[in-house]
């Protein structure tokens, strides 16, 4: 049941395409599951809404915002940097795989319009994704590389950084919930999520976490004038955040658990990513005008880093390098309107998940990461509802 300016509204229907973007999003952490040659069963399923979406072509209304002409310009930045990529090989896979991400963004977040009960189903399959993806983590869990826990579907394992970004979303959600809600049972269900995130041996994404915490954190201060009940929230959670650290880290592995010691970090640092770093802005800093300015072609960093040919381990650093200045300034434009749409819109959600997002891009290449892409989604078609209703500005997130 949604109530909207004062009127109860109970039958706004749900079209098929957002039970497909439903279903793209549940099914979200299995991207790393490959079927023969086809490919990621992710991929296969994405088709579904964007088919969808062609069949009722009639309802797809064009909306020129800044998110859109950004995203416009940078892919076309991309497209012509094969003409000059040191591997146009390398440039034009990297494309595609972009231009996968830009088509759902486009054909179901800026051309579609959606009600307020598919808004709701959208974000809801999105925390069910979340839930889903820690789900099979814990059922085809693989700790033989070196005692992290690895998510393994079929022949092949998930990476540990990069899976953590999948249920992003869903410990954002029970952070509002229990911060700016005050609902204290989702204590259990965050310190569970940050438990998973530390089994993993991610040290990048679980500082992205706390800054998850700490966005919700700052909401709850700015939008609450009981300051002292609000100390004593935090305070209750960050007790409760640190026995859970104590008692999971007893439970893990060494070589996992020391990883988050402050003897290993001052002896290991970030494991290679600064010289990876130094690296790159060397090797950029020497190169012609031309390669400054324009970059070595989207999808090169791993040619262009001849240390290692690893990939840069950030996300401004790798398009710097691979697009020159206009790239690394059109990410950063494209993220900052995401960050302003929902802030605007009062979408805290999936406004933490997204700022943890940002901060994970400090420390990977999320170049092509889905969960970017989807809350990008959902964010663009929120806007479009409040748009369409102004005045609008009611939150989506409400009890799923």
């Amino acid at each position: 049941m949604i109530r909207r300016h004062g009127i109860m509204q109970m039958n706004e229907p749900i079209r098929p395409v957002v039970y497909g973007i439903g279903l793209y999003f549940a099914c979200s952490g299995a991207d790393s599951f490959q079927i023969g040659s086809i490919g990621s069963l992710l991929k296969i399923v994405a088709l579904l809404p964007l088919a969808l979406a062609f069949l009722d072509i009639r309802r797809w209304k064009l909306r020129i915002t800044p998110t859109l002409v950004a995203q416009l310009v940078f892919w076309f930045l991309t497209v012509a940097s094969i003409l000059y990529s040191i591997s146009a090989d390398k440039t034009f896979s990297s494309v595609k795989a972009l231009t996968l991400n830009l088509a759902l963004v486009f054909c179901l977040g800026i051309m579609e319009e959606y009600n307020a009960r598919e808004l709701r189903l959208m974000q809801r399959c999105l925390l069910a994704g979340g839930w889903i993806t820690i789900a099979l983590m814990l059922l085809f869990s693989d700790m033989s590389l070196h005692g992290r826990l690895t998510l393994l579907l079929g022949a092949k394992t998930q990476d540990q950084n990069y899976i953590n970004g999948y249920f992003m979303y869903a410990f954002s959600w029970h952070c509002c919930q229990l911060l700016l809600e005050k609902k204290k049972l989702h204590l259990i269900p965050t310190s569970l999520i940050l438990s998973i995130v530390l089994l993993t041996g991610s040290r990048g994404a679980l500082v992205a976490f706390l800054l998850v915490i700490v966005v919700h954190v700052w909401f709850l201060f700015a939008n609450s004038r009981h300051k002292l009940r609000n100390i004593a929230l935090v305070v209750l959670l960050i007790a409760v955040l640190l026995v859970m650290f104590d008692l999971v880290l007893a439970q893990m592995p060494e070589n996992v658990a020391q990883r988050y010691s402050w003897d290993y970090i001052a002896e290991k640092g970030t494991t290679g990513r600064t010289r990876i770093w130094r690296f790159l802005l060397e090797h950029y800093s020497g190169d012609s005008i031309f390669r400054m300015l324009f970059g070595h072609g989207y999808g090169t960093t791993i040619l262009v880093n001849t240390m290692d040919g690893r990939v840069a381990h950030n996300l401004y650093l790798d398009n710097l390098i691979t697009l020159g200045i206009p790239g690394m300034l059109l990410q950063m434009m494209i993220q900052g309107s995401v960050v302003y749409i929902l802030f605007k819109r009062r979408n805290y959600p999936l406004l933490g998940a997204y700022m943890g997002m940002i901060g994970m891009c400090m420390s990977l290449s999320l170049v092509a990461y889905k969960p970017i892409w989807n809350i990008m989604l959902l964010a663009l078609a929120i806007d479009a509802n409040c748009r369409k209703q102004p005045g609008n500005n009611e939150k989506l997130e409400d009890s799923v």
